[in-house]
Parts: C-alpha cells; structure tokens; sequence
C-alpha cells in the first residue's frame, strides 16, 4: 500500500493560495482555490490534487539563470541549479501568471505540457544549455 503524505498536499495547497493572496485577504484567496478546485471536480473525473501536481512538476524550471554584474557594466549570465523550494513556488508563480481567473484550465494543459507555462521552462533550458560554457560547475 501506498503512504498518504498529508504534508505534501497540503505545501502545494498553501503554495497556491499564497500566490493567490490580493491585499492580504487569505480568505478570499481560499475561497477561490475552493471554488475551482469543485468546477474542476464537476467537469473533469480527475483528481484535482493529483493535475495540481502534475501540472506543476511539469513547469518546474529545474535550472536558472543568474546575472552578475562586472567591471564596466558587463552583465555575466551563468546558469545554475536552484534548490526545490525554489522550483516548487517558481513553477506556481508561472501557472497562476498566465492563467485568468479560471486557473484550472492552465493547470491541465501544464499537465499536458502544452500551457505557456511549460513552453517557457522549455526555453530557459534550452537558453541555459547555450550559456553552460560560463558556468564552471560539476554539474554541467
């Protein structure tokens, strides 16, 4: 049998009416993750928690870009690894800023990796690898 972690479903959760907060009213922020998450029960058989998850996994951006200015003005931009927690709210923060106020549909084509959402990770991977040569890490 399978092991039901409550503390991971309840981050992503707080993670998502977190970013949906608007001048400070959790409340109002909870009711709309409340009332999405029950049209999304009543159009799609699909878990919800379990979309909310995929579809996050699926644009996390699991390498950064980070620039640091030089002598002169130069802009150095290297790529880096940055750490789960970071990617977690990162992924969020991209899926509720393409969405509308309906952000259900965004969380099911970021599930099927054809949101905004997922296009963009795509692209910062694909910028990172050109830029790989200034970073002089292990991991590249």
């Amino acid at each position: 049998m399978r092991k039901f972690n409550i503390k991971k479903n309840t981050l992503l959760k707080n993670k998502i009416i977190n970013f949906l907060l608007k001048n400070g009213n959790k409340k109002i922020s909870e009711n709309l993750f409340l009332i999405n998450s029950k049209l999304f029960q009543k159009f799609y058989k699909k878990n919800h928690k379990h979309i909310f998850k995929i579809g996050t996994i699926n644009s996390l951006p699991i390498i950064n870009i980070k620039k640091i200015k030089r002598k002169r003005k130069r802009i150095k931009e290297f790529p880096f690894v940055s750490k789960k927690n970071i990617r977690i709210s990162l992924s969020i923060k991209s899926i509720l800023q393409t969405s509308t106020k309906n952000f259900i549909d965004e969380f099911i084509l970021s599930s099927k990796n054809l949101s905004k959402s997922a296009i963009d990770k795509k692209n910062i991977h694909e910028y990172a690898f050109l830029k790989k040569k200034y970073a002089n890490y292990r991991w590249f």
